[in-house]
């Protein structure tokens, strides 16, 4: 079962930061290099010196970008920067932002303790594959500084009832955190420390499954971290249950709450399989019907019209926009459904064959590669991109050889993946807004016990 439960949450200060906005960050795996600068130069006690710090010459073993992490998550108590809440609580999390083609979206979200459970407990499901060099820095980091930083982001199928009657009642009253960042997200925090309140939560919860939306790495990291703690754990085995080190800070929404949003990421090749867009489309005739889709030059509207026709494609019913530069543009659909069982991972069971992102790198892109003989793809052969329109841009002013668009995965499809104990293709899901990190800490005090 998933157990949740309060904890006291570290955040930061008000009376020492008057603008929150300026000391918040998004995840460290979707910061670039110019992200990581940028948000350094934000200010001084910006979240990234904690999550993302920045390598210095003359960094060793002992003294980095870890250590000063640690360095500064514990000057920043001492200075009552970041200040500890009281008493145990539950924080519901609420985002306000912009969708394409759907308007102003409102997602809410429960933040608590989940307790860490192998994934083949059937409790909680990770979806996406992980990096063992990813996993060995967010480990030095979680030592360094004994705490969840970041939250994870985990999807339950269904509601529930009493974090809905929670959200309603919060709406009424003003919120702990209410903040806009630098993409115009507005980020709103209430503090929920009600027990009975939070029993009600934990019962509902008893029976739910969870999907991991984003966080893979640092949930394998603080499985990883719990080994380690409790190897050297000598205390009663009741109570090692209960060190906060058994549990991780989450952040639940429902599969089916309006404001999940799942993006697509689109592909970029670097060479077309047959040299160019002339020899590549012949190849695709025997399984796609390939239309042609004139579109403007401009990105933004060629990736709005190329977007629209996608959008239209019935319920399993396999499309992909193709733009091959200028205003060449198809649609293709996949037309012989017998494909997927020739081609498409045929070692895999339906669930993942059918999957648009296993068709796409299966019939568009490794197996007309395979039948030139070109061997296997080159690291540098596809990129990823979230937004269509650089990506088009991408093809038109830096050299790409053409850009294949996609119809965004289904959080059923996640789930139902996730159920049959695989892991999704590579770069398959972009769920949008990404989690604010700096809003809650969760300290993994040694000498504490969870509240279940």
């Amino acid at each position: 079962m998933a157990l949740i439960a309060p904890f006291r949450g570290l955040r930061y200060n008000p009376d020492r930061v008057k603008d929150l906005s300026l000391v918040m960050a998004p995840p460290y795996d979707v910061i670039s290099p110019e992200g990581q600068r940028a948000f350094h130069a934000r200010h001084e006690q910006n979240v990234i010196r904690l999550i993302l710090g920045e390598a210095l010459a003359g960094d060793d073993e002992a003294r980095n970008q870890y250590s000063r992490a640690g360095d500064y998550f514990r000057r920043w108590q001492t200075e009552h920067v970041l200040v500890r809440d009281a008493t145990p609580a539950v924080y519901l999390y609420q985002q306000t932002f912009q969708s394409h083609g759907a308007g102003t979206l409102t997602r809410y979200g429960l933040i608590g303790l989940v307790r860490l459970e192998e994934f083949g407990s059937r409790t909680v499901f990770p979806h996406e594959r992980t990096l063992g060099a990813a996993k060995a820095d967010r480990l030095r980091l979680m030592q360094a500084c004994h705490a969840n930083l970041s939250s994870v982001f985990g999807v339950y199928p269904g509601r529930i009832l009493e974090l809905d009657r929670l959200v309603a009642a919060a709406e009424e009253s003003r919120p702990t955190i209410d903040l806009t960042d630098w993409d115009g997200i507005r980020h709103r925090v209430w503090i929920c420390q009600d027990r009975e309140a939070i029993g009600r939560l934990q019962a509902e919860c008893t029976s739910t499954p969870i999907f991991i939306a984003d966080g893979h790495h640092r949930y394998e990291t603080a499985l990883h971290f719990r080994d380690l703690m409790r190897a050297n754990e000598k205390g009663d085995p009741v109570q090692t249950q209960k060190r906060p080190y058994n549990y991780i800070m989450m952040t639940l929404v429902s599969a089916e709450d309006p404001g999940l949003v799942i993006l697509p990421i689109h592909r970029l090749l670097r060479h077309l399989p047959g040299g160019s867009l002339d020899g590549y489309l012949p190849q695709l005739t025997r399984q796609f019907a390939v239309e042609r889709l004139p579109v403007p030059r401009d990105p933004e509207a060629a990736a709005s019209a190329l977007l629209g026709r996608l959008r239209q494609t019935q319920d399993g019913t396999h499309c992909f926009g193709l733009y091959g530069g200028d205003e060449r543009a198809y649609l293709l659909t996949l037309a012989d459904e017998r494909a997927l069982e020739a081609k498409a991972e045929e070692d895999k069971p339906p669930v993942y064959r059918r999957l648009d992102v296993t068709i796409v790198h299966s019939l568009l892109i490794q197996g007309p590669w395979s039948r030139h003989g070109l061997g296997n793809l080159p690291d540098d052969a596809i990129s990823y991109n979230h937004d269509a329109a650089e990506a088009i841009r991408l093809v038109q002013q830096e050299g790409w050889a053409a850009a294949i668009l996609l119809n965004p995965t289904k959080i059923t499809e996640v789930q139902a993946v996730a159920e049959a104990a695989l892991r999704m293709p590579p770069k398959s899901t972009f769920f949008y807004p990404k989690l604010l990190t700096g809003l809650v800490i969760h300290p993994l005090m040694p000498d504490e016990l969870v509240e279940i």
